[in-house]
């Protein structure tokens, strides 16, 4: 008469556990729609940040632009920069001058470079200047980084600006539209040429203070 009581047991035994199991796994399945729904409008935002995140890398690449010659670019760049960190400082005359200054050339210590380059439909007065401010910082510390050159060509229909930048990590120059610019009409592969006769010639437009 033992055994059936054994086995009656045994099977309660197995029943209780596969309740505790069912109703477990009903807990964890009410936890996880739990947190689903806690946890919504926290994954919105991220999703929603890694989409701008997305969207500023996009624009970022089509400011880029790829130079094919790097190495004259490189050089006439290099050149250009040290002019640039050299020339005796300039104020602005006017409020006009002074205010189109700090609108883009901020950082440049009234060192900017004022020369006419002609695109193709005549000369435009075009503007360059080197970042000195951030320069001068970073000498401060034993370094040559933060080299940054600022360009500006105005003509009657629009103002460009593009930037020429060193980049450590790659020991090159690279070159940028900059955001003003991103409705440019012109291509990327239009600005490398002029950029780098405009570098090249700002040691002859705007020498070095002795």
């Amino acid at each position: 008469m033992g055994e059936p009581t054994t086995d009656r047991t045994e099977m309660w035994k197995a029943v209780k556990w596969t309740m505790i199991l069912l109703v477990a796994l009903l807990v964890a399945v009410g936890v996880f729609k739990a947190w689903q729904i806690a946890t919504a409008p926290a994954r919105a935002v991220s999703e929603a940040a890694g989409s701008v995140k997305s969207g500023a890398s996009a624009v970022l690449n089509r400011l880029d632009v790829p130079i094919i010659k790097q190495r004259r670019f490189d050089k006439v760049a290099n050149r250009a920069f040290s002019v640039l960190n050299t020339l005796e400082e300039a104020p602005a005359e006017g409020v006009k001058a002074r205010g189109f200054r700090l609108t883009n050339f901020r950082g440049a210590e009234d060192r900017v470079c004022e020369m006419s380059h002609d695109f193709g439909a005549g000369a435009v007065p075009v503007f360059v200047a080197a970042d000195n401010a951030a320069h001068e910082a970073a000498k401060a510390v034993a370094s040559d980084a933060d080299r940054l050159i600022r360009i500006v060509i105005v003509s009657p229909e629009e103002t460009l600006g593009l930037y020429v930048e060193f980049d450590e990590d790659s020991g090159h120059w690279g070159l940028g539209w900059r955001p003003s610019s991103i409705k440019k009409p012109y291509p990327d592969s239009w600005a490398e040429a002029p950029v780098t006769d405009i570098l090249g010639r700002v040691a002859k437009f705007c020498p070095p203070s002795l």
